[in-house]
């Protein structure tokens, strides 16, 4: 992809998410996010918004997450969280250095694609609440399996003790023509890209349904899994860890 996809990306989704939301019952509960309803939801994703300009600017990781719309209209707060990020991020150059939570990319271009399948991710979720979901672009869901593999499950593995699989397992994930090896343990995960011929189970789906059972945002019905299903488990079970 492009790294201009990724900003078209954000803002394509965040608009969507406001003007999708904006008629609805904000207290309308999200099925993918248990206990949440869509009104929370959007407050975080503004939070989130706010707080990665707040990074962006003092080049460190912020204290403060949580933030309040200061009029209490979460809609129309989020349209502004929405457009003051987009401006920010798009106003530098993506291989702008800019500090970050991954050691690998160190640029503004991280954020640009972060964003975009945080927003994404989000806006499966909106939808979710009042019913089916919208289409995601083959491509970039097929980018997005990659950022939750390569970046949150190695970065993140075994967050706060949870995830952490009694044994190595090694699991194959095909997402269309995208492939990936991937090795957890007790103490480590490990994703490269090639499917392994050794695999205690393979995860295969077209980028989509993949993209989306990588995030919890669809069940064990949206792929199919070859050999084991507990090591397919023991993977979901790493990457809710890794993304909660």
């Amino acid at each position: 992809m492009e790294p201009s996809d990724f900003l078209a990306r954000l803002r394509a989704e965040s608009a969507h998410i406001a003007a999708f939301a904006a008629d609805r019952d904000l207290g309308a509960p999200v099925p993918t996010c248990p206990g949440m309803n869509v009104g929370d939801l959007v407050r975080h994703l503004g939070s989130v918004y706010l707080a990665v300009i707040d990074w962006v600017h003092a080049q460190s990781r912020p204290d403060d997450w949580d933030r309040t719309p200061p009029d209490g209209d979460v809609i129309r707060w989020f349209r502004a969280c929405a457009a003051e990020l987009h401006d920010e991020l798009s106003r530098r150059p993506v291989d702008e250095p800019c500090d970050t939570w991954s050691p690998d990319d160190r640029t503004i271009g991280f954020w640009w694609r972060r964003m975009a399948h945080e927003t994404t991710v989000h806006r499966v979720d909106v939808e979710a609440a009042y019913g089916p979901i919208g289409p995601v672009d083959a491509e970039f869901a097929a980018d997005g399996a990659d950022e939750v593999l390569s970046l949150y499950l190695v970065r993140r593995f075994g967050r706060r003790d949870r995830g952490r699989p009694a044994a190595v397992r090694t699991v194959g994930v095909a997402a269309g023509s995208r492939v990936w090896r991937v090795t957890i343990g007790p103490a480590s995960a490990e994703v490269i890209s090639e499917l392994p011929d050794d695999a205690d189970a393979v995860v295969i789906g077209d980028p989509v349904p993949v993209y989306l059972w990588l995030w919890g945002r669809r069940g064990d019905d949206a792929v199919r899994v070859r050999g084991d299903r507990a090591a397919a488990d023991d993977l979901r079970a790493a990457l809710a860890a890794a993304t909660d």
